[in-house]
């Protein structure tokens, strides 16, 4: 061994050496980076714009930078005795700390407590990117003992309690102490130390104004700290925390959701530091004007709620309201919150069918049906048996969704989902998909974005805030560049716009009271809890959510409650844009009649009619039945193969698996007597009536020219007030049901 050594020692010494070049390097430019630092700079905050230039506000309070001798020795010694109880016996690194730290995450299995001292996290915040790599723990672990190297204890502190997040935009422990008591750090009393000292470990959860009670908690445990360590004894940890919380009032402005949301992306990218301190321009997608616009109509709502504009063209983010007041409560349910969508997600089920070319005139069975013990009901128990998808879409008949999502199957609409931004957990899979009975729910954001391929010709874009970036000198840091997904192509998209027009023209949207051409879906589950109304016009993409914090019920429906202040914004953004059509994209056949309950061309004698789009070559060629004979279907439930029985779940269900998808060879013409074979779902969180499953969807003839429809679609008579199964023998005069919020929950 000896021999072996001495023949290769300088093959080993050049080897040692080579690995610790790396290092070498690292020191090296640490070195340079911390001779050229200048402590006590000035700090300078990001200053946001919109898209037009106008300044909205700059990200948090800008401290001034504070000495070590102005801050109260209490809230010092708070911070050492929660971030680095061994700040004064390491020089930057602490082995002991490290390996204490590895050990307590091994034993848990996950990582419950970092081994970083203090020293560290000013090098972290003052010099690094805020992204986790190897390198970049290197190069903290270099700047930490060349800071030690440089720097006393008292200066370390005092750049620390500078250089770091309290939340609340407050960056610094000056612009802490004057955002959450209003006055300056050197007037701060032990109990209001000791709750800035805990907000360090993470300021969003420990938010006095978000989560007062983990903040008293967080408070608490910091003092019990001090008393461990010796900086207080037990009597003056329990004075302390016997005071209740007296915070100053936060200050309200435009659009401070927005500036919330983005300081968090911001920060992600590029650090508190950058964000906070050293002045960056960040131009945003708002628009101002619109901005004001929504926080003027939603600022006088009794209820809670978010809403989100989206530009249709690349899916920036124009308008923003997480609230219905930032003073009164910061949550930004827009980004944030998680709500059940009800019938609002019926159009995601309607597009993976389109997707698998399905036709706005496909044959939809909406007859009530049990599916292994789930057995969703339409509002009123108005069943309307085979009609086309447009017309189950445009009256939001629960049992056509739930038959159609079993027959495209779960696989197909969680696909499609998720190309539209929209994360499912594995236990949603069930047929209350079809209803938006989810286990998680969505944001408004989420929700609103999903339907912006509708708007825009099939194309997919994450919502964004951000369009460019720029440091004091001038340096492009962030250009926004568009990641276009095209989910559907432009005829599909507009065959999903074609029967979302319906739902304004005559469906559940029919009393929102737009000014122009426009789409869109309400949704309202059960109980009432959450009222949505998503839609869209050439111009615009807007997403309204209604729904209380604590999931109490709301007077009205989705349409009612949601629909006016969707309508509201488009009106008065858009006023100054004169009212234009859908764009009709190439080999589309527009407006041809065609009657509800066969999917045919109508004629004189046919009731019902809708005019529907067609891709070119799948509009129908043959005359619907209306006058020659026409047996209706029997509105009866229709039994389905008994399966294994489903254990009954609470509200909160656990859905059964899925089924295989059926083959896509649909018969050509509906056979709604043949019985379905079922899934096997269960309702998650109670949502709006659920529809049942119909016959496969009728197919068009082969192609041919189309017949050339009637001016003008037989007019209806007027809607009773309770909604009626249209009978369909002897080609009867039947008024159509009242295109009430069938997302009424199923009591």
């Amino acid at each position: 061994m000896l021999v072996w050594l001495k023949r290769y020692r300088y093959t080993i010494l050049a080897l040692f050496l080579l690995m610790l070049l790396p290092l070498a390097v690292v020191f090296i430019k640490g070195f340079f980076t911390i001779r050229a630092f200048d402590i006590g700079r000035p700090m300078q905050a990001a200053m946001i714009f919109d898209r037009e230039g106008r300044f909205i506000g700059s990200l948090g309070e800008t401290g001034r930078y504070v000495t070590i001798d102005a801050i109260p020795q209490d809230l010092v010694n708070a911070v050492v005795a929660v971030e680095d109880f061994r700040f004064y016996k390491h020089s930057g690194v602490d082995i002991i700390g490290i390996a204490r730290a590895l050990f307590v995450n091994l034993r848990a299995g996950e990582t419950v407590q970092g081994g970083s001292t203090i020293t560290q996290q000013v090098a972290k915040n003052l010099f690094l990117h805020p992204r986790r790599t190897l390198k970049r723990k290197f190069e903290e672990l270099a700047l930490a003992v060349l800071l030690e190297a440089r720097f006393s204890k008292e200066q370390i502190l005092e750049l620390y309690l500078n250089s770091s997040y309290f939340g609340e935009g407050a960056y610094g422990v000056e612009s802490a102490a004057r955002t959450y008591f209003g006055k300056s750090v050197s007037e701060l009393t032990l109990d209001e130390s000791t709750l800035l000292a805990g907000l360090l470990q993470a300021p969003s959860a420990y938010s006095p104004y978000k989560h007062p009670d983990r903040a008293l908690n967080r408070r608490r445990i910091v003092l019990d700290r001090m008393v461990d360590l010796g900086y207080l004894d037990q009597e003056q940890a329990e004075r302390a925390n016997s005071i209740s919380l007296a915070l100053a009032k936060l200050t309200g402005g435009p659009a401070r959701y927005f500036l919330d949301w983005v300081s968090q992306i911001l920060m992600e990218d590029f650090g508190e530091t950058a964000v906070f301190s050293e002045g960056l321009r960040v131009h945003t997608s708002l628009d101002l004007q619109m901005q004001e616009i929504a926080e003027d109509i939603f600022g006088s709502q009794e209820h809670q709620g978010a809403l989100v504009a989206l530009d249709p063209r690349d899916g920036t983010v124009l308008a923003l309201i997480g609230g219905r007041n930032y003073i009164e409560s910061q949550f930004n349910r827009a980004v944030d919150a998680k709500r059940q969508p009800g019938s609002v997600f019926k159009p995601i089920i309607y597009a993976a069918a389109i997707k698998q070319g399905w036709q706005v005139n496909s044959i939809v069975d909406d007859i009530p049906r049990e599916y292994s013990g789930y057995q969703p009901e339409n509002y009123g128990e108005a069943y309307w048996g085979p009609v086309t998808m447009k017309h189950a879409i445009a009256l939001s008949l629960n049992n056509a969704a739930v038959w159609t999502l079993n027959e495209i199957g779960i696989s197909s609409a969680f696909s499609f989902a998720r190309e539209v931004g929209i994360e499912l957990s594995q236990q949603d899979r069930n047929l209350a998909l079809a209803l938006g009975g989810l286990t998680d729910g969505v944001s408004p954001m989420q929700m609103t974005a999903a339907f912006v391929p509708f708007a825009n010709g099939g194309a997919y874009f994450t919502p964004n805030p951000v369009l460019r970036v720029i440091n004091q000198d001038g340096d492009v840091l962030f250009n926004y560049e568009p990641e276009k997904n095209q989910v559907l192509s432009p005829q599909q998209a507009y065959l999903m716009c074609d029967m979302l027009q319906a739902v304004m023209e005559y469906g559940t949207g029919k009393s929102v009271p737009v000014e122009r051409p426009s789409a869109g879906k309400s949704g309202t589950t059960n109980n009432q809890r959450d009222l949505w109304f998503v839609g869209f016009t050439p111009d615009l993409v807007v997403g309204v959510f209604i729904g209380n914090d604590d999931n109490s019920p709301i007077a009205g429906y989705g349409g009612s409650i949601a629909g006016p202040i969707w309508a509201e914004l488009i009106n008065q953004s858009l006023a100054d844009k004169p009212p234009r059509p859908f764009p009709l994209p190439s080999l589309i056949v527009d407006d041809v009649q065609i009657d509800i309950f066969t999917g045919l061309l109508a004629n004189d004698q046919c009731e019902y009619t809708e005019l529907d789009a067609f891709i070119k070559g799948t509009e129908p060629t043959r005359q619907a039945p209306c006058a020659i004979t026409f047996t209706p279907q029997p509105r009866l439930s229709i039994p389905i193969p008994e399966l294994p029985p489903v254990q009954e779940q609470p509200p909160i269900t656990e859905p059964e698996p899925e089924q295989e998808e059926k083959e896509e060879d649909k018969p050509e013409k509906p056979e709604p007597e043949k019985p379905q074979e079922p899934k096997q779902p269960e309702l998650p969180e109670p949502i709006e009536p659920e529809p049942e499953e119909p016959a496969p969807p009728q197919q068009p003839i082969q192609p041919m020219e189309p017949q050339p429809p009637p001016s003008q679609p037989p007019p209806v008579q007027p809607p009773p007030i309770q909604p009626q199964p249209p009978p369909r023998g002897n080609n009867q005069a039947v008024p159509r049901p009242e295109p009430i919020e069938p997302e009424q929950p199923v009591p």
